[in-house]
């Protein structure tokens, strides 16, 4: 596990709908950083008490923490609003993000290859691409990126 981060600048080729992401992990993330100790990062990370709490109850009572942790790219499947936010699994249990939208759950999205100097997102779980929220175009343009500890 690497202990730098990306932030990525995306921006949809056509339309200009954007989204800063802040992906990967940071210098400060350690396992021991994020689910354990007085002050785990994991509560602030995630955003949401509940799932936080039941999360650190199981660390604490010895579950699994998979090394595939850190900020990720999420849309949602309906209405593809993109979001970053905090990946993790422990045990079983992988954070569920509700859309602020609509009642879906956002999914994970990774980096496919788009024509030259552009990009596609392509659900982690399934076989989709996503699609501009706005205007329904597939492709983004990384118009800035760089490096985060």
């Amino acid at each position: 596990m690497s202990n730098m981060g990306q932030s990525h600048d995306l921006r949809c080729s056509n339309c200009g709908y954007e989204i800063n992401a802040l992906l990967g992990i940071g210098m400060l993330y350690s396992a021991e950083n994020v689910f354990k100790g007085e002050k785990p990062l994991l509560t602030e990370l995630v955003g949401d008490k509940e799932i936080s709490d039941s999360v650190l109850k199981a660390v604490a009572s010895g579950a699994e923490i998979s090394d595939n942790y850190g900020h990720e790219l999420y849309a949602c499947p309906e209405d593809f609003y993109l979001f970053d936010k905090f990946y993790f699994k422990v045990g079983e249990v992988e954070p569920k993000y509700h859309c602020p939208y609509c009642d879906n759950y956002l999914q994970r999205v990774t980096f496919a290859k788009g024509t030259a100097g552009k990009t596609q997102l392509k659900f982690v779980d399934q076989n989709k691409f996503w699609q501009c929220p706005r205007c329904g175009n597939a492709e983004m343009i990384e118009f800035k990126f760089c490096n985060w500890d």
